[in-house]
C-alpha cells in the first residue's frame, strides 16, 4: 500500500500534504458544484451558469497541475 501511495505522489509530483490539500480543494469544489447543480435543477433561474463555469475552472486547474507535474518530471530526468 505504501509503495502505491509513494508511486502516486511521485507521478503527481507532490508531497503528501501538498497532494492532500489539492485533493481537498478539488473535493470541496465538486461538492459546491453538486449543490449549485441540485438547486439549479429545482429552480433553473438560480445558479444558471455557476456549475458549468466551476467545472471549466476545475478543468483548468487539472490541466495546469498536469503540465506542471510533466514539466517537473522532464526537468528531473535531464
Amino acid at each position: 500500500m505504501l509503495n502505491k501511495i509513494k508511486k502516486h505522489l511521485e507521478l503527481a509530483n507532490k508531497g503528501y500534504f501538498e497532494h492532500m490539500f489539492f485533493a481537498m480543494k478539488i473535493g470541496l469544489m465538486c461538492l459546491w458544484s453538486f449543490i449549485t447543480a441540485f438547486v439549479h435543477a429545482i429552480n433553473p433561474a438560480w445558479f444558471e451558469y455557476s456549475t458549468s463555469q466551476r467545472i471549466k475552472r476545475m478543468n483548468d486547474v487539472f490541466q495546469k497541475n498536469t503540465r506542471n507535474a510533466t514539466d517537473q518530471k522532464d526537468q528531473n530526468e535531464k
